[in-house]
C-alpha cells in the first residue's frame, strides 16, 4: 500500500467514526452543547466533522445519481409480426385457394381467394414497414 492509499483509509476511517458519533448526537436528544461535554468534545471540533459528513453524504447521493441515471436505458423495440390473417370458411359456390405468398424478411403474407382488397392492402403496408 502507498501513502496515499494509507492516508486515505485513515480519513474514511474518521470520517466513519464520526458519522456515527454524529448520528449519537443527534438521536440522543440532548443539545450539541450537552452532548459534546458529556463526550470531551468541543463543540467547534463537533460541527467540523458534521460538515464534513453531510458533505460526504451529499458526495455519495450525487455519485448514486449519476450511477443510476448511467444505468438507466431505453430502447426501441420492433413492434411483433402480425399474425396472419383466419382464412375464412368457404361459402358455397367460393373459391379458397392460395392466390399470393408475399414475404418480407422474417414477415409473410397468404392470400387467398375471396380476400377482401382493404384487408390485403392494410397488410401490405404494414408488412412493408415490418422490416
Amino acid at each position: 500500500m502507498d501513502e496515499m492509499t494509507i492516508q486515505r483509509a485513515g480519513r474514511q476511517q474518521n470520517l466513519l467514526a464520526w458519522s456515527q458519533r454524529v448520528a449519537d448526537c443527534r438521536s440522543s436528544g440532548l443539545s450539541v452543547n450537552r452532548w459534546c461535554a458529556e463526550h470531551n468534545i468541543k463543540p467547534k471540533t463537533y460541527y467540523n466533522w458534521q460538515k464534513k459528513v453531510f458533505a460526504a453524504m451529499i458526495e455519495q447521493q450525487k455519485m448514486l445519481v449519476e450511477v443510476t441515471e448511467t444505468q438507466s436505458r431505453f430502447a426501441e423495440l420492433p413492434a411483433p409480426a402480425p399474425e396472419p390473417a383466419p382464412v375464412p370458411a368457404a361459402e358455397p359456390g367460393q373459391k379458397t385457394g392460395l392466390i399470393a405468398s408475399i414475404r418480407v424478411g422474417n414477415a409473410s403474407l397468404d392470400i387467398y381467394d375471396g380476400a377482401d382488397a382493404e384487408v390485403v392492402a392494410t397488410l401490405c403496408k404494414v408488412l412493408n414497414h415490418a422490416e
